[in-house]
């Protein structure tokens, strides 16, 4: 079966849909020549015309980008299980798929900006989808960040976070600084929304976590890993159906831009209480 990263961090729909339906275009293309990056780049394709479906002020058109979204997403979790599959993970493939997810969202908020703009809103319409579009990228980067570091403190095997000074070597490659720019941002934008986890992570750089530091953290930090789900990537295509299909995209954006930021503030306050509680270590 699919390698699972444990029911804490993987949300109900991951588990029940994604990751299987992922897992059995993995091992299809196993045999074959196709890369995880070729897979990644059909996400993001798909991921971009997803985006532009919502353009048109058709419900049936735009039923079509949930649906393309989730194919999207599918791909989106082919890839790395792929790569696992053959053994050829790396960081640069990690950065591919954060600036695939990237591309297909920017996709969706420039769409829906320049539809409401259309439909009368001047340029409040594009402001309002740039700000989606801003809180979305906070949201998406705090979720990971959460989940990542849960991963590393409490459960000691499967994380993938990275602290910003203390990342893997650098691609000297005009593409490879490029992409590595890029994701150099992301990774200083979560430390900037976490800096008491950074330090902790930083002070504990190359030692074993505590004992005691695990077990708290596992304790703690459950509800909020899990209450990641309202922020994270699979409650947009919900969110989506329920207010763009049915012609309201000015009410996904500001779903977006409000509620969704209130549970950001939430659980960067009930994360960040947990370093403070280990403090001496850093």
């Amino acid at each position: 079966m699919y390698a699972s990263k444990g029911p804490v961090v993987e949300e109900w729909a991951d588990r029940r849909f994604f990751r299987p339906a992922g897992w059995r275009i993995a091992t299809s293309l196993l045999p074959t020549r196709i890369s995880p990056d070729a897979v990644t780049f059909a996400s993001l394709v798909l991921g971009i015309l997803a985006g532009h479906l919502f353009w048109y002020r058709s419900a049936w058109i735009n039923a079509g980008g949930v649906l393309l979204f989730i194919v999207s997403d599918v791909l989106d979790s082919a890839d790395g299980q792929l790569a696992r599959l053959r053994g050829t993970s790396t960081r640069m493939g990690r950065i591919l798929d954060g600036l695939a997810d990237a591309g297909r969202f920017v996709s969706l908020y420039g769409h829906l900006g320049a539809r409401l703009y259309a439909a009368g809103w001047g340029w409040g319409g594009p402001a309002l989808g740039l700000a989606a579009l801003l809180s979305h990228s906070y949201q998406a980067a705090a979720a990971d960040f959460i989940r990542q570091a849960y991963l590393y403190f409490a459960v000691g095997s499967g994380s993938e976070l990275e602290i910003p000074g203390q990342s893997a070597r650098e691609d000297t490659s005009l593409w490879g600084r490029i992409t590595g720019w890029i994701y150099g941002d992301y990774v200083r934008r979560q430390a900037w929304l976490f800096p008491r986890t950074t330090a902790l992570a930083r002070a504990l750089s190359g030692r074993d976590v505590p004992v005691s530091v695990r077990e708290s953290w596992a304790e703690r930090q459950r509800w909020v890993v899990r209450s990641c789900a309202w922020i994270a990537q699979n409650i947009r295509f919900l969110l989506l159906a329920l207010t763009a299909v049915p012609h309201w995209p000015a009410a996904y954006c500001w779903l977006v831009v409000g509620p969704l930021n209130v549970v950001l503030l939430v659980l960067i306050v009930a994360h960040e209480r947990e370093p403070r509680l280990h403090a001496q270590l850093a």
